[in-house]
Parts: structure tokens; C-alpha cells; sequence
């Protein structure tokens, strides 16, 4: 119920038009040990689209992706793919590589649930200029979309605002609408794809739930019903693609996400792990010992 209850919260999300300037501060890149990069290095070669699955609000996966960009670009990658309204791009592009210093609203008025913080906006800055000059995709739906699937689920004579006729959505409502952004996510993403080389490969990073390639939760448990996934209809609208998850996961630390900041509480963990696995969700896990806070230009807010 709390994975439904943050994907409420992210649908009844507005964006507003007020835009700022702010300097976005540099991050150092998260070290990974040898063998996990030729582990991760062994992961990419084979993949087309490399997805990897978050929690959301974390300073280490944005920090993951910059300690890889020179590795993954010599092997073919050079798009970032991300978890943000699809009409937030250009912009995006625009402050990332320079041509504009006005911070784009998903960053400006961030959500709640952790992912508009400045790690990831200043991974994207290091991915779209010199030398790497990686593209950009934002595949998740826009407002307006998230606010029409849900003004269409709502009874013809419904009275109130949106926002108290959504708190009254059934969980049945709020897993089809969980359905129908993860479905939106992969068309979107395969359009947006479609513009660019078809050799180039890409990373894209979404909350962990989205980056599942199969299913193996209980019958009858919340997660069961939320398939498929954005990776998982990937794979199966574009066979064609070699698509690979990664669930990146942290043992101890904290993260920004619900509005607040939470703890990882997990196993003793010393060392970055990364390993394949079997009979599981995703293809491999990446496991950290230790995660932070994410940071944000401005207060989260819903």
C-alpha cells in the first residue's frame, strides 16, 4: 500500500509554470570497486536498454551512473533515459548542456517522492555535454495525462476537487492507474527512442517496482498485481531490444522520499555487491552499503 499510496501522490501532482535560476553544484561519482565495475561492465555489453530500479531519493544511484559514463559510452551508450513528465525535456536538455540557466519546474518545485533532487540534475548536466554529449529522454506521462486518467475514472456527477475525489479511489482504481502510467512510460520511452541512432544504447533509471523483467511476487500481495512493468512491456512491445534491470539497493543510510527522510535498515554490508539473480524480479542486484539523503534546489512539496 505504500507503493500505491507515493503513485497517488505523484499522479495528482501539478506542475506549475513558475520557473527559477539557480546554480546547480557539481557531485563527486560514487567509486566502485574493480570487480563490480567489470561485473557491471559484463551487464551493459549485453544489453540494449540497461534499466536500473531505485528507491527513490538517493544521492548514490545519480553518482553510480557519472562513475560509469566512460565506461558505458566506449561500449555503445549515449542516451539518459528518466522517470520525469515527458514535457520537462527540452528544458532539461536546455540548463543541462548550457544553453539555458533556468531550472525546469520538476526541479524547481520538486514532489514528494524524492526524484527531482539536484543529484540527478547534475548527473544529466554530466551526461548531455563534453565529452560524453549523451541524449536525453523523460519518459514518464505529464500532468495533463495523469489528470485526464484520473478525471476518467471519476464518477460523471463526482462534486469536489480533484484531489478529494482521488483520496476516495478504490485500490483497484489506483492499480489501473499504475498500469496505465507504466504503460505510458513504455510508450513513451519507444517513441522518444525511435528519434535517435539505432545502435545507441541506453540507461535508464526508474523506481525499482517499474524496472521489474519478470514477476515472482505472491498470488495475492499488491506488487502481483502491478504487471506488467515499464520494463517488462519493453521487452515485449520491442523484442528486438536486449533489455537488462538492475535493483540497486542500500542496507544502511538514508533517502528522500514521502516528503521526509526515511532509513534503510537491512543486513551488515562492508562492500559493494553486484550479481546476477536467479529466479527473481530483476536480472541483477546492485547492493550498497550505505545510502544518503538526496537534496533539492527548493522544498518538496506536493
Amino acid at each position: 500500500m505504500n507503493y500505491l499510496k507515493s503513485i497517488l501522490v505523484a499522479l495528482m501532482l501539478l506542475s506549475a509554470t513558475t520557473r527559477a535560476e539557480v546554480t546547480v553544484p557539481e557531485q563527486p561519482s560514487y567509486p566502485l570497486p574493480a570487480d563490480v565495475q567489470q561485473s557491471l561492465k559484463t551487464l551493459a555489453i549485453e544489453s540494449d536498454i540497461l534499466v536500473l530500479g531505485e528507491i527513490h531519493g538517493t544521492q548514490e544511484v545519480p553518482a553510480i551512473v557519472e562513475e560509469l559514463l566512460p565506461t558505458l559510452t566506449k561500449l555503445g551508450y549515449g542516451a539518459l533515459a528518466l522517470e520525469v513528465p515527458r514535457d520537462e525535456q527540452p528544458a532539461i536538455a536546455a540548463l543541462a548542456k548550457g544553453n539555458s540557466s533556468v531550472v525546469p519546474t520538476f526541479f524547481a518545485k520538486p514532489g514528494e517522492d524524492g526524484r527531482g533532487n539536484q543529484q540527478v540534475l547534475a548527473m544529466v548536466r554530466r551526461a548531455l555535454r563534453p565529452p560524453y554529449e549523451w541524449k536525453l529522454i523523460c519518459f514518464d506521462g505529464t500532468n495533463d495525462d495523469m489528470m485526464r486518467q484520473m478525471m476518467e475514472r471519476l464518477p460523471k456527477d463526482a462534486k469536489g476537487n480533484i484531489a478529494e475525489q482521488a483520496a476516495k479511489f478504490s485500490p483497484d482504481d489506483i492499480t489501473a492507474l499504475s498500469l496505465q502510467r507504466d504503460a505510458t512510460m513504455a510508450k513513451n520511452f519507444a517513441e522518444e527512442r525511435k528519434k535517435l541512432p539505432a545502435k545507441l544504447k541506453v540507461v535508464a533509471i526508474c523506481g525499482n517496482v517499474h524496472a521489474r523483467t519478470a514477476n515472482h511476487a505472491p498470488a495475492k500481495s499488491t506488487l502481483k498485481a502491478l504487471w506488467p512493468s515499464f520494463a517488462a512491456l519493453l521487452k515485449q512491445n520491442q523484442p528486438h531490444w536486449q533489455v537488462r534491470s538492475v535493483n540497486v539497493q542500500a542496507f544502511s543510510g538514508e533517502y528522500f522520499n514521502g516528503g521526509k527522510v526515511n532509513k534503510f535498515t537491512g543486513r551488515p554490508l562492508t562492500k559493494v555487491e553486484a550479481r546476477p539473480t536467479a529466479d527473481a524480479d530483476w536480472d541483477w542486484e546492485l547492493n550498497l552499503p550505505r545510502a544518503t539523503a538526496a537534496t533539492f534546489l527548493a522544498s518538496p512539496k506536493d
